[in-house]
């Protein structure tokens, strides 16, 4: 593992720093229609505007000597829905070995490309923030009784924690 950058401008070890750097991330990716963050039970409770949908959940903090780890879990996800043959005069050129019903290939298939999209960037370091070990990714479809499918991703993000004991004085 790479040394975490101390960037003494911003503390990156805040829970709301972490939370808004993966919403950064994923409103920026092209491909992500919706942001979310939070509970499992509570993801997509209602209908976005936009497929797929990003969220994160932040599952567990621990805090080392000078580190803070957070252990994530990056879900994408989109809408499944039934192929009709609607598409008549549209080629695509491209062979799927598992063709059926609905779209649920191309939706496992976006999706793992977007979670390898924002995990490779965040590998490098960026930020102060940065995957130690590997990345945990499972497939789902109807997990959430909502008609969604996709990924998670599951990994530990490390950042520098300064640990500041001048900041208070706790004990008068």
């Amino acid at each position: 593992m790479a040394a975490i950058v101390n960037n003494t401008g911003t503390n990156y070890t805040l829970y709301y720093n972490v939370l808004d750097f993966f919403k950064v991330i994923m409103d920026n990716h092209p491909s992500i229609g919706h942001v979310t963050q939070g509970d499992i039970p509570n993801f997509d409770t209602r209908e976005y505007p936009e497929y797929p949908i990003g969220n994160i959940q932040i599952l567990t903090a621990t805090f080392g000597t000078s580190i803070t780890t957070y252990n994530c879990q990056l879900i994408i996800a989109d809408k499944q829905k039934n192929k009709n043959n609607e598409s008549i005069g549209i080629e695509n050129k491209q062979t799927i070995p598992f063709y059926g019903v609905d779209d649920l290939v191309d939706i496992h298939a976006n999706t793992l490309g977007i979670l390898n999209d924002l995990t490779t960037f965040l590998q490098d370091g960026v930020y102060a923030f940065q995957i130690d070990g590997d990345i945990t990714c499972e497939p789902f479809a109807d997990r959430f009784n909502n008609g969604l499918a996709g990924w998670v991703a599951t990994f530990d993000l490390v950042t520098h924690n300064s640990k500041d004991r001048c900041l208070f004085n706790l004990y008068p």
